[in-house]
C-alpha cells in the first residue's frame, strides 16, 4: 500500500505489540477502542496498566455462567459448555445474521487422527500430524497448542456424534481437497478433511437449533464493546450494546471471545498485514473488536501479519483501497488451476504454480521489487483461452452470455497486454514457452500438476479433452479471456495470543483469568498457515472444545 502502509506499520506495530492499546491504535486512527475505557491499575514497574472496565460499579443487566462473544466457531464453545453442565450459557453476536464467516463457509474441519479419516485408510499418526503442522508453521506456531489440537480434534467429533447424533465423513481416497503442503513430512492425501453431513450451512443451522433446544440464549445485533475485570484482573463479563443501549453481562465462569479477524478495519490491515489484501469474503462485521478489547486489558498479540490467503478476481484495482467484501469472485483454485489458463504479472511473466492451493498461491503475491519499489505480482492477470472457457469462466460466466465487467474478451494476447498494461513482447514469449511444454504435460518453471494436491484442485474445472497432465493445456485458441487477479483472504488470523487451553495471555505470558479466545481473533496456532481444507473452522471448533472443558474443570 505504498508509503502509507510502510509508515503506519512502523509506527503502530511497535506501540501495539508493547501493549499501549490507546496510544498505539490512536496512531492509526482505530476508533473501535473508543468504547474500551482504560482503568487505573498499575503494572509491575508502577506504570499505567491497560485495563478494561472495572466491575466494582457496574449494574449488571444479565448474569450467566458462560458468555460466548461471536457465533462463528465460538458457537462450539457454547455447545460444549451447555453439553457439559453449564446452567446458563449466552451467545451474543454483533451481526443480525447467525454464524459469522463460518456460517457462509463449507464448514469443513481439518482434523488429524479423525475416526472418519482412519476409516477410509488415512493411516494417520500423532507424530506425523505434528511434524506436518510444525513444518507448515515454520517456527511461528504454538507447538503445545498444536499438540492439544491433534489430541482433542477427534474427541470433539466423537463427542458431537455420541451426544447429539451428528454425522461426519471424510469422503473417499482420491476425491476432494488434500493437505496443502505436499510433500512435507506428514502430508496426507485424504482423511484429515472432515465434513458435516449436509454441508457447512447445515452445520451452522444445526448448531443454532441444537443450542436453542438446549436452552442457550442467543442475542443477535449485540456487539461487545469492552471486557470487565474484577480487582484481581479476572475477566468477569463484558460491556455490550443491545438495541443501541448499553447492556452489561456478567459471566461467573468465563468469557469466550470469537469475534473474527480484522479484514474490514482498513487501518489495522494497513498497519499489520505484510501483503496488502484487496478482497475478503469474511463478513463485514470483522473489524478487530476482540483484538481491541483484549489489548485494552494487556493481552499479547501475535501473527498480525498473516491471513488465510484466498486470491480473487477484481474489477478495478486501486492500491490504496480497503479490502472489498465479495463472496462471488474469490478463487479457491477452481479457475486459476484449470487447464488452459495462466496467471501473469505486469511484466508478462508467470510467477507461481497456478494449481497450488489457494493459500499457498496467495503467498506469491508478496514479492516486492526493489527496482520499481512495488509488489511485483500485484495486480496480476488471469488469462485463459476458448477451449478452457467452454467448461465455464470465473464467477460461473458462460461464453454465450453477456460477460460481467470483471472479464475482458480479446482476439489476441496483444489486446490483453494493451488493456491491462502488460509487457506485450514478454507476454507473447512467456505464453509460447508455456505452451510448448504444456502440450507435453510438463511445466519446467513451476512443476504444475506434479503433485496430488495440484491435480485435485484442477479437477474442479474439467478440460474438454483428455490431457497428458489434467491441469496443463496450451493457452492458444482465440478468443481469450482475462481478468485482474489480486491477493485476498477468507480471514485474517493474527490476534490474541493464547496457550494450549485457549486462555488469553498477557504481554508477560501470564494467563488472564476467565478469558478464552478462539478463531480468527487469535494468533493462529499453525503460525498463520493453512495446513489443509478446514484449518480455520477446525482450529476454532477444537480450541473451543479444549478451552471450555478447561474452564469447567474437566481437563
Amino acid at each position: 500500500m505504498g508509503d502509507l502502509h510502510s509508515e503506519q506499520s512502523a509506527i503502530s506495530r511497535k506501540d501495539f505489540l508493547r501493549g499501549s492499546a490507546v496510544a498505539g491504535l490512536g496512531a492509526v486512527g482505530l476508533g473501535i477502542l473508543a468504547a474500551c475505557s482504560p482503568g487505573s491499575g498499575k503494572d509491575a514497574e508502577g506504570g499505567a496498566a491497560p485495563q478494561g472496565s472495572s466491575g466494582a460499579n457496574i449494574a449488571w443487566d444479565k448474569e450467566v455462567d458462560v458468555l460466548v462473544v461471536g457465533s462463528g466457531t465460538a458457537a462450539y464453545a457454547a455447545l460444549v459448555a451447555k453439553g457439559n453442565g453449564a446452567e446458563n450459557v449466552l451467545v451474543i453476536e454483533k451481526s443480525v445474521i447467525w454464524g459469522g464467516t463460518s456460517g457462509t463457509s463449507g464448514g469443513t474441519l481439518w482434523i488429524p487422527l479423525s475416526y472418519t479419516g482412519q476409516a477410509v485408510g488415512m493411516n494417520d499418526t500423532r507424530e506425523e500430524a505434528l511434524a506436518y503442522m510444525k513444518l507448515c508453521a515454520a517456527d511461528r506456531g504454538n507447538i503445545k497448542a498444536m499438540e492439544a489440537y491433534i489430541d482433542n480434534g477427534n474427541a470433539l467429533l466423537e463427542w458431537t456424534r455420541d451426544t447429539f447424533g451428528w454425522e461426519w465423513g471424510s469422503g473417499t481416497p482420491g476425491a476432494g481437497f488434500k493437505d496443502y503442503y505436499e510433500p512435507y513430512q506428514g502430508y496426507r492425501s485424504h482423511g484429515r478433511q472432515v465434513d458435516f453431513a449436509g454441508g457447512g450451512a447445515q452445520e451452522w443451522l444445526t448448531l443454532q437449533e441444537e443450542l436453542t433446544g438446549l436452552g442457550v440464549e442467543i442475542m443477535l445485533e449485540t456487539p461487545a464493546t469492552a471486557l470487565v475485570q474484577d480487582e484481581t484482573g479476572a475477566v468477569i463479563g463484558v460491556e455490550a450494546q443491545s438495541s443501541g443501549k448499553a447492556f452489561n453481562i456478567k459471566a461467573s465462569t468465563c468469557v469466550v471471545l470469537g469475534t473474527g479477524g480484522f479484514d474490514h478495519n482498513p487501518e489495522m490491515v494497513a498497519a499489520f498485514q505484510s501483503i496488502p489484501i484487496y478482497v475478503s469474503n469474511a463478513v463485514q462485521t470483522n473489524t478487530g473488536d476482540g483484538h481491541a478489547m483484549g489489548q485494552a486489558i494487556g493481552a499479547q498479540l501475535a501473527n498480525m501479519d498473516t491471513n488465510w490467503g484466498l486470491p480473487s478476481f477484481i474489477d478495478v484495482f486501486d492500491p490504496a483501497a480497503p479490502a472489498v467484501y465479495n463472496m462471488m469472485w474469490p478463487d479457491w483454485g477452481i479457475y486459476r488451476s484449470g487447464a488452459g489458463s495462466i496467471i501473469v504479472n505486469k511484466q508478462g511473466r508467470r510467477f507461481a504454480n497456478e494449481s497450488s492451493a489457494y493459500a499457498v498461491f496467495n503467498r506469491a503475491f508478496g514479492n516486492y521489487d526493489t527496482g520499481t519499489l512495488a509488489y511485483l505480482n500485484t495486480p496480476a492477470v488471469f488469462i485463459c483461452d476458448s477451449k478452457y472457457a467452454v467448461s465455464g469462466l470465473p464467477g460461473g460466466a458462460k461464453v454465450n452470455e453477456d460477460l460481467p465487467s470483471i472479464l475482458f474478451k480479446a482476439d489476441s494476447l496483444a489486446q490483453i497486454a494493451e488493456h491491462f498494461g502488460i509487457d506485450a513482447a514478454a507476454l507473447e514469449d512467456e505464453v509460447a514457452t508455456f505452451n510448448a511444454s504444456a502440450e507435453q504435460g510438463f511445466d519446467p518453471a513451476f512443476h504444475r500438476g506434479e503433485k496430488e494436491v495440484d491435480r485435485a484442485i484442477g479437477a474442479y474445472h474439467p478440460y474438454a479433452t483428455e490431457l497428458a497432465n489434467p491441469v496443463l493445456a496450451p493457452v492458444a485458441t482465440a478468443p481469450f479471456y482475462a481478468a485482474l487477479y489480486v491477493p485476498g483472504t477468507c480471514g485474517t488470523n493474527g490476534g490474541l495470543r493464547t496457550n494450549e487451553f485457549a486462555q488469553v495471555l498477557t504481554t508477560k505470558d501470564e494467563v488472564i483469568p476467565h478469558l478464552y479466545a478462539v478463531g480468527n481473533c487469535t494468533a493462529s496456532i499453525s503460525g498463520g498457515q493453512y495446513c489443509g481444507a478446514g484449518m480455520t473452522v477446525g482450529a476454532g471448533a477444537v480450541m473451543s472444545y479444549i478451552g471450555v472443558r478447561k474452564a469447567l474443570g474437566l481437563s
